[in-house]
């Protein structure tokens, strides 16, 4: 048993987020604003629904001649290794940086529940990353871990629009 798009789709509404199908292809594109930044992810079906990718769009960018490319991926580098599900790459072809989470589903099932927990856990440690990968481009020098704020109240923006209450 593998995955649909409609099964995915399912999914991603049962969580009440807001998104735009892809026409060419199994592909799902949400936005999303956070404690450091506003992201762009999209929800990729692939190997005829047998594989889920989370994956960030337009995350940032340090192209290979950039002065603070050491630092930023020593930073990258620490954030793939204390975080379990989000990888981080770079391209040296063109600097972008990417944050992605995958799943093989193969014969198996997507629960709501694995579901929920995947996209919650990608999109606050997308977002934590963020704060850090980006002052180390700014500054040449990586902040380390940067501790989130606390959530803001609510009866704030609605989940699809703020990271920080999810």
């Amino acid at each position: 048993m593998s995955l649909t798009l409609q099964q995915v789709k399912a999914l991603v509404d049962g969580e009440g987020y807001r998104y735009f199908e892809d026409p060419r292809r199994p592909a799902l594109l949400l936005g999303f604003e956070g404690q450091f930044g506003h992201y762009q992810m999209l929800i990729l079906l692939a190997d005829e629904g047998r594989f889920l990718q989370f994956r960030s769009m337009n995350y940032l960018y340090c192209p290979a001649a950039h002065p603070s490319l050491g630092e930023v991926l020593k930073a990258l580098g620490d954030v793939n290794y204390r975080n379990r599900l989000i990888k981080l790459g770079w391209d040296p072809g063109d600097g972008e940086l990417v944050a992605y989470a995958d799943l093989w589903v193969q014969d198996g099932a997507v629960t709501e529940g694995q579901f929920k927990i995947m996209m919650i856990t990608y999109l606050i440690a997308l977002d934590h990353a963020y704060g850090r990968l980006r002052r180390a481009l700014d500054t040449g020098k990586d902040p380390g871990d940067i501790p989130p704020e606390p959530a803001p109240a609510p009866g704030g923006p609605g989940k699809e629009e703020d990271l920080s209450r999810v």
